[in-house]
């Protein structure tokens, strides 16, 4: 290539990325400082936000980090990302599938000693049931073992689950509740995690950076409290001051750090425009494994009309992702405050505007 072709090409795509974030800030202007917006309903919360469509990326934020310092927040503030781990954990083991390591009908049996699982539940749940909500697994969310956590600590109830607490509540486990059947369930991931992290002799963690986070350049996201003074503040819906989240051998299920950077780099290759290599494995794990006439799920995404999504809650923040592979669309939208209205209302509000636009 001649040098005044490349020099054309690389014009034509700045130009392109500086007229698309001039677009996609009109409508963020517009969520935020319209009739209805942010600003009005919300005035406290710090947003950050990323947006890629047609391999376009814009990043945009509103507030500060913290409601104490005047510190705004920027595309690389850290936060915790809470349940979007899962999807994490569900490409994990999309990965061992697409490498014929793990079949998608194999039975957690496989993974265990036999004198671990109770017999009644022997050949019954299988591995993508775990990644899927329909194990029938206890799901430490409603039960009475989240009811056991939250007496030992109320702020952080998480820290005390251990993998020997996980493994603990398998062998009790004599009953499914509802086998098949949708049940949100961060039991199952966190047990999915440490099933894939002890196949490969390694941490869930270690698991996580070697195959996902490293290769994908996502230096910025970690299951560890960041290392950095640019990290969003931990508020719940009514604005009071909480704890970082330490959800021990839970950490599949909700425990990663990142910011709207690394996570547009992670939408990018949902939407089949990163890492080949990886593509088998992304496409196993976009397909539906459970559907009822509520939703369908795939491995730890939820599948849509035209899109899938995945929100994440922890005690001070919120994150929704979500992602169009027709359309080519990717949004993703981090909040300071645990408040799921406003991260669903502006992943909405942007999804819909972006569609207009090609219209």
């Amino acid at each position: 290539m001649k040098k005044k072709q490349f020099v054309l090409i690389l014009f034509l795509l700045l130009f392109g990325e500086l007229v698309f974030a001039q677009k996609t800030q009109l409508i963020v202007d517009s969520l935020f400082y319209g009739k209805t917006g942010i600003k009005e309903k919300y005035p406290t919360v710090g947003l950050s936000i990323g947006i890629i469509q047609n391999n376009k990326i814009s990043f945009h934020q509103f507030g500060n980090k913290n409601k104490e310092l005047n510190e705004p927040i920027d595309k690389n503030t850290i936060f915790e990302i809470g349940s979007a781990t899962k999807t994490f954990t569900g490409l994990l083991l999309a990965i061992e599938i697409a490498n014929n390591k793990i079949s998608k009908s194999e039975f957690i049996d496989t993974f265990f000693n036999p004198k671990i699982l109770p017999t009644n539940i022997s050949n019954k749940v299988k591995i993508t049931d775990l990644a899927s909500h329909q194990s029938g697994l206890p799901n430490l969310s409603n039960d009475k073992y989240l009811k056991e956590l939250l007496q030992k600590d109320v702020t952080n109830p998480f820290q005390f689950a251990s993998t020997n607490y996980l493994l603990d509540i398998l062998v009790k486990t004599d009953t499914l509740f509802n086998p098949k059947k949708y049940q949100y369930n961060n039991y199952a991931f966190s047990l999915l995690g440490h099933i894939l992290a002890k196949k490969k002799q390694c941490s869930y963690e270690e698991l996580l950076k070697n195959v996902i986070l490293n290769p994908m350049g996502m230096k910025r996201t970690s299951l560890n409290q960041a290392k950095t003074n640019n990290v969003a503040g931990l508020y719940d819906e009514d604005g009071n001051p909480q704890k970082n989240i330490i959800l021990n051998a839970v950490n599949p299920a909700g425990g990663l750090r990142s910011n709207a950077v690394d996570m547009i780099k992670y939408l990018k290759l949902q939407l089949g425009i990163s890492k080949a290599n990886l593509q088998k494995a992304v496409q196993i794990s976009h397909e539906t494994y459970y559907s009822d006439e509520k939703q369908k799920v795939s491995l730890g995404w939820d599948i849509k009309n035209g899109y899938f999504q995945k929100d994440g809650d922890t005690f001070g923040n919120s994150c929704l992702l979500l992602f169009d592979k027709t359309n080519q669309i990717g949004i993703v939208v981090l909040s300071n405050h645990q408040n799921a209205d406003i991260v669903n209302y502006a992943v909405d509000y942007i999804y819909k505007k972006l569609l207009a636009l090609d219209k």
